[in-house]
């Protein structure tokens, strides 16, 4: 149970830095350039640097296979909720511009900024290892499947490079290689790449901060009564981390291997899915609103899955 109120306690203090993210693009302290070349810094240096800071750690068997079971569920969640929200999708009858919108709202999840840093504040830097390695499916499918869906002819014929492109699934790569192979780099450089990954806690919060502050009170109050955004955060938030992990319970895994791949999976939708609306054509408004929704939201609905499965395990 002491586990249970950590988690609410970094929730809490986490959205308090959403809650100075928003009030900093609100009052227009940061322009929307401004903003934008944040979210460089953090997906191109800070989370890549945290993710290679995690797994330079000497090789050790039981965390070898922890990572290969990280990956098999990976390949179990992201294929079976892939499966599921396709088959939603098509038997709602929705406009053409947000059946691929609200596919990837509830399909993915925001694992790599928010995921992260629970799994971070929780589990510490071999919580981080596990996470990354979870992660590499999601990465591949947000990178590709994520865009076709919304715009076919917008993804590229070379999709093997496009995806090397991401910067996570690069970080991850490297970092699995320096904890496989006996490499260690020097002290000298090691250092500023970990301070440098510390950035990535305060900066993921600010930046949600700001992303969801394009939602206006008419906005919510509108969209208070769309049947589809409360199908898309109840889905996301609530239906798939507890339809997909109950069955989990009977392979008896270990707790923490459990827990990071389940509260990875119960993040809210990632603010990337309205970025890909604004370049590939969609729905804007809506993934913004269930974006805004499903964070908003997220800070009780974790700890209620945490709590739910802390009961089982």
């Amino acid at each position: 149970m002491d586990s249970l109120f950590t988690l609410a306690y970094q929730i809490g203090s986490l959205y308090i830095i959403v809650a100075i993210g928003w009030i900093i693009r609100r009052k227009k302290l940061i322009s929307e350039q401004g903003q934008r070349a944040m979210t460089t810094l953090l997906l191109y240096v800070a989370l890549p640097c945290l993710i290679i800071s995690s797994m330079h750690i000497p090789f050790q068997y039981e965390q070898a296979y922890g990572a290969f079971i990280m990956f098999v569920l990976s390949i179990y969640i992201m294929g079976g909720t892939l499966f599921l929200s396709r088959f939603i999708t098509r038997r709602l009858t929705l406009p053409r511009e947000r059946k691929a919108v609200f596919e990837n709202v509830i399909l993915f999840g925001n694992q790599g900024f928010i995921g992260m840093v629970i799994i971070l504040q929780l589990f510490g830097q071999e919580g981080i290892l596990l996470a990354s390695v979870f992660n590499l499916i999601y990465y591949v499918l947000m990178w590709t499947y994520a865009i076709y869906i919304m715009n076919p002819g917008m993804l590229p014929d070379s999709k093997a490079v496009f995806i090397l492109k991401n910067p996570g699934f690069l970080a991850t790569v490297f970092g699995f290689i320096l904890f496989i192979f006996p490499v260690q780099i020097p002290a000298f450089i090691m250092e500023p790449i970990a301070t440098i990954g510390q950035m990535t806690v305060p900066l993921s919060m600010i930046m949600i901060g700001m992303m969801i502050s394009t939602i206006t009170f008419s906005d919510v109050i509108a969209y208070m009564k769309d049947i589809f955004v409360y199908i898309a955060v109840i889905s996301r938030l609530f239906i798939y981390p507890i339809l997909f992990f109950l069955p989990l319970l009977l392979f008896h895994l270990p707790f923490e291997w459990f827990m990071i791949a389940c509260l990875l999976s119960a993040t809210p939708s990632p603010a990337t899915i309205s970025m890909y609306a604004q370049v590939y054509g969609g729905d804007v408004e809506f993934s913004a609103v269930v974006v805004f929704f499903s964070t908003l939201l997220s800070a009780i609905s974790i700890p209620l899955v945490y709590l739910l499965f802390l009961y089982f395990i």
